[in-house]
C-alpha cells in the first residue's frame, strides 16, 4: 500500500517539531490495544508521529478504514499514551462517529454505566465494569477539561496508556498538532 495523500506533509510536520515520523508503522503495537471498547479496528495504521517523553510516550497515528488500495470513506487520527501512572480502565465517548464500533464478535460489550453525575451522564455514553470504577477513571478534574474543551469522540483508558478519538480532526498536520495537544492534556488530567 503506497502511502495515502498528505503522508508528505505530516513527515514535515514531524520533522519540525522533533518527532520520530514512520510512514508504515509496527502494526503488531498497535493491535495490542484491540480489541477497544468503543472504537472499531483499522485495516491498517498509518503515518505514526512519535513523541516521546519520560516516563511515557504519545502516537499519533492514522486509522486506515478501507481494504487494501482501496480510499476510506472518511479519514481521521487516533492518539495514543502511555504513562505508568494510568491505573484504571474505562472508556467513554459522545455522539456516533464513522469509527464507533458496533459489533463485538469476541465477546460481550462492557456494560454502559452512569457516574451520577447529571451533566456528564446526560451527555455522554461511559462503559466501565462499574460505576466506580468510571468515576475514578473520570474524576471530576479529567470530566472537567473534557467539558471545557467541548470534547466530541473517543476516549479510552487503559492500565498504562490510553486512545483517543476527536471528531473532526483529519490527517493534516494542524490537527496533529491539534491531537498532540489534546493527549498530553488528557494523560496530565487524568494521571492529577
Amino acid at each position: 500500500m503506497l502511502p495515502p495523500p498528505g503522508s508528505e506533509l505530516i513527515a514535515a510536520w514531524a520533522a519540525r517539531r522533533g518527532l520520530a515520523f514512520t510512514a508504515r508503522p509496527d502494526e503488531a503495537w498497535f493491535r495490542r490495544w484491540e480489541p477497544y471498547d468503543t472504537i472499531a479496528p483499522p485495516s491498517a495504521y498509518l503515518s505514526a508521529c512519535t513523541w516521546t517523553a519520560n516516563p511515557g510516550h504519545a502516537v499519533i497515528v492514522e486509522p486506515w478504514y478501507a481494504d487494501g488500495e482501496a480510499e476510506p470513506l472518511e479519514r481521521t487520527l487516533l492518539g495514543f499514551a502511555t504513562h505508568p501512572a494510568l491505573p484504571r480502565r474505562a472508556a467513554m465517548r459522545v455522539g456516533e462517529h464513522f469509527l464507533t464500533r458496533v459489533a463485538f464478535i469476541e465477546g460481550p460489550p462492557p456494560p454502559r454505566v452512569e457516574l451520577g453525575d447529571a451533566l456528564w451522564d446526560a451527555h455522554v455514553t461511559t462503559f466501565a465494569a462499574s460505576p466506580s470504577d468510571a468515576a475514578a477513571a473520570f474524576h471530576p478534574r479529567l470530566r472537567k477539561l473534557l467539558a471545557r474543551r467541548g470534547f466530541q469522540g473517543h476516549l479510552e483508558l487503559r492500565r498504562g496508556g490510553l486512545v483517543v478519538h476527536c471528531a473532526g480532526l483529519r490527517p493534516v498536520p494542524e490537527h496533529c498538532e491539534r491531537l498532540l495537544g489534546v493527549v498530553r492534556e488528557i494523560v496530565s488530567a487524568a494521571i492529577a
